[in-house]
């Protein structure tokens, strides 16, 4: 579907701000809601008056592309917030892509096959890239508008994406929110490890207070 689990959105906004990237390609880009997000908490600088007569990828500082093989997708505003829409499927296209600092793949990779999902996040991190990459914990069928597009295929843990690169990963509700990156990284307020869940527990229990 164009959608994707909403309670992960604030975790991974918190990547991006911190992640910095000049570039970026939005993998199954949805609604576009990803592409919006980076411009508005990295790419549009918030000391400059906003010229509301330009779109936002004009007054960016990240470059955002996307990959999208649904076309009843393509809406008119993906305009504003994406450089360029490459149509068609990632597992077709990726030899053919730019490099980017980071690859999105929210809810995405699901849909390839485990080889397919494999040889695009190798190739990409072979050339330097960041991925962001979040998916059910649970594996589910997924049928709508009788579109292969939104089959789910496959089932990744973090088993799949261990070995390929540096890897920190947080289950957020029904998803995980994955970092593959090729050098170790270390993000505040994000990760498995134990300390910085009891760091998160602790800032949920204050804000109930």
């Amino acid at each position: 579907m164009a959608s994707s689990f909403p309670s992960q959105i604030p975790v991974i906004v918190n990547l991006l701000s911190q992640l910095k990237p000049a570039s970026v390609l939005d993998v199954g880009k949805g609604f576009g809601k990803y592409g919006f997000l980076l411009h508005e908490y990295w790419g549009i600088d918030s000391a400059i008056r906003p010229d509301p007569h330009r779109r936002l990828i004009e007054q960016s500082r990240v470059a955002v592309d996307a990959v999208e093989s649904n076309l009843n997708y393509l809406w008119p505003h993906i305009d504003h917030f994406y450089r360029d829409v490459f149509k068609g499927r990632i597992e077709v296209l990726y030899k053919t892509l730019p490099s980017y600092d980071l690859i999105l793949m929210i809810d995405v990779i699901e849909h390839l096959s485990k080889s397919d999902g494999l040889g695009v996040v190798k190739h990409f991190l072979a050339a330097g890239s960041q991925f962001v990459i979040a998916t059910p914990r649970d594996f589910f069928q997924q049928e709508l508008f009788e579109s292969p597009d939104e089959h789910h295929v496959s089932h990744w843990t973090p088993r799949d994406l261990r070995g390929l690169g540096y890897l920190d990963y947080q289950n957020v509700d029904a998803g995980t929110v994955y970092l593959l990156t090729p050098k170790p990284m270390d993000l505040r307020g994000f990760g498995r490890g134990g300390t910085k869940r009891l760091r998160r527990i602790a800032r949920s229990i204050l804000n109930e207070v």
